[in-house]
């Protein structure tokens, strides 16, 4: 579960670190009068950043400070997802302790994970039943809206086969344009997307870079919509779609997701229709390639190259290199005296570590006779034979627990 959870914060920092770089860039590219719908294709790249563990691969060079490359090689072990063990677990010894005596802090903090996600995810289900329930009774106009006196504001409602909602007094030019706003939604997939973005934010509720990502692609979403309702309109008309902005800015957003004409910073949207106006060619261009830029960038999963191997060898004079013969070079003997030690892997080359552990808590007592080594690893931990031997004892004891004893045989010197 510690890995787990750690892999799961880290994914979290990648995004949040994706969601900081794009708001500095849209900020820019906001002050250039970039098109609204090209930051929309940055923000879709952080929520993508929030849910993929994997991406495009970058290799790095290693850091040249030591400490440096140790703390980069521990975030990159991190970076990686644990994969379930599948091969069976030897049977414990001992009794198994029950569930709650096995939890962990690590447990503790999935658990409240989950909890959010779920109270945002029936949050945002909730809503969405019940708007869909107060605009049952909608009848369809001759444009192909949906209308009546359960409607109050404009928005549209549905995944897969949306529809659009437009209040009976919104007629004439007005209607023309905000009809054409939320046909701009159907046409560029946002009731889909904008969904599939709230739920990669409910994974991250604890993030607010999620958050703000979320209100940044939100914003972009409905200001590129704008510009879509707007574009080769007169002045007049134009003004007609602000006061229609102010109309319905009262209603809010009815559910966490959805598409409602008035949500938002109306006041921000207001001032970027008025200060809007189209690109040339050339600016487009850059503005292009700025946004795939940082698109791809978002999408790189840094890895640091494999340190290199170096080798040195003493110089040697042409006579001495044409005349030299292979030699092979004996292997440093082993003393048959030398007992099994764990802090010395060289000295013990019959043994094996009975046990994978964590640490090793060492203590020496003339006194009760305690000699060993203590191995600490997790319950359920598949245990060894240090080495061929036959069993003496395999029972339980009142201080040291279930053992199991092997006799080894004894080295040279009669030792065991």
């Amino acid at each position: 579960m510690r890995s787990i959870v750690l892999s799961f914060l880290l994914l979290s920092t990648r995004g949040a670190v994706a969601a900081a770089a794009v708001w500095c860039v849209c900020r820019a590219l906001r002050r250039a009068h970039a098109p609204s719908r090209l930051l929309c294709w940055l923000w879709l790249a952080v929520g993508v950043r929030f849910v993929l563990p994997w991406g495009i691969p970058l290799r790095l060079p290693r850091p040249q400070s030591a400490p440096l490359a140790a703390a980069a090689d521990t975030v990159q072990e991190l970076g990686a997802l644990p994969l379930p063990d599948l091969t069976p677990a030897a049977p414990a010894a001992a009794v198994a302790l029950p569930w709650y005596a096995r939890l962990s802090p690590w447990h503790i903090l999935a658990a409240v994970w989950l909890a959010g996600v779920l109270v945002l995810a029936l949050r945002g289900l909730a809503g969405y039943w019940r708007l869909r329930r107060s605009v049952a009774l909608a009848c369809k106009a001759p444009d192909g809206c949906y209308g009546g006196a359960c409607v109050a504001a404009p928005f549209t409602l549905g995944i897969l086969r949306p529809r659009i909602y437009l209040p009976d007094s919104l007629r004439g030019a007005a209607r023309q344009a905000v009809l054409l706003h939320e046909q701009t939604h159907i046409r560029r997939g946002d009731p889909l997307t904008k969904p599939l973005f709230y739920a990669a934010v409910c994974l991250h509720w604890f993030n607010p870079l999620a958050w703000l990502a979320f209100r940044g692609f939100e914003r972009d979403m409905e200001a590129a919509c704008d510009e879509a309702a707007v574009q080769g309109r007169p002045l007049p008309e134009r003004n007609a779609y602000c006061e229609t902005l102010l109309q319905f800015a009262v209603q809010g957003q009815r559910v966490p997701g959805s598409l409602t004409f008035g949500q938002g910073s109306v006041k921000g949207r207001i001032v970027h229709l008025l200060h809007y106006r189209r690109l040339g060619a050339g600016a487009l261009a850059v503005c292009i390639a700025v946004v795939g830029l940082c698109f791809a960038a978002c999408m790189v999963r840094p890895e640091l190259s494999a340190q290199p191997e170096t080798t040195t060898a003493a110089p040697e004079s042409p006579a001495t290199a044409e005349t030299a013969q292979p030699t092979e070079t004996p292997a440093p003997a082993v003393q048959p005296s030398a007992l099994p030690t764990l802090s010395d892997a060289a000295n013990s080359p019959r043994f094996v570590c009975p046990v994978d552990y964590k640490y090793i808590s060492r203590f020496r007592s003339d006194e009760d006779g305690h000699r060993g080594d203590d191995l600490c690893a997790d319950e359920g931990t598949e245990i060894r034979a240090a080495a061929d031997g036959v069993v003496l004892a395999a029972q339980e004891h009142y201080s040291w627990g279930n053992f199991v004893e092997i006799d080894h045989g004894t080295d040279a010197d009669g030792l065991r």
